[in-house]
């Protein structure tokens, strides 16, 4: 059985605002949501190979989930990220990491 996490689907949109917001449990904040919604998507095109485009890496379930996780880690410390010990959470980079090894794959 193929590993979910790594295996390209059907072209995706990526996350959305709608997504966002039942992840996070919450109503509203539409605006702010699509901005670290970007924001993430653009850390972590940045963070691997910012040549691919964008369809490549939201048809990977990994990579949606990566955007999902710096969404909620930057979402829940706006204003106290100064203060935090670390920049992203473990996670993220561990998914990262992941999407480097999938995406040179599949295009290296």
């Amino acid at each position: 059985m193929a590993d979910e996490t790594n295996s390209p689907r059907a072209p995706s949109t990526g996350v959305t605002v709608a997504d966002m917001q039942d992840y996070l449990a919450i109503d509203g904040d539409d605006g702010v949501l699509q901005e670290l919604i970007n924001y993430s998507e653009a850390d972590a095109i940045g963070s691997i190979d910012s040549t691919i485009d964008i369809a490549v890496y939201r048809a990977l379930p990994i990579f949606n989930q990566a955007v999902r996780t710096l969404v909620d880690f930057n979402y829940y410390n706006r204003g106290a990220l100064s203060g935090q010990q670390i920049a992203y959470p473990k996670s993220y980079q561990y998914m990262l990491n992941k999407i480097r090894w999938k995406v040179g794959q599949t295009n290296g």
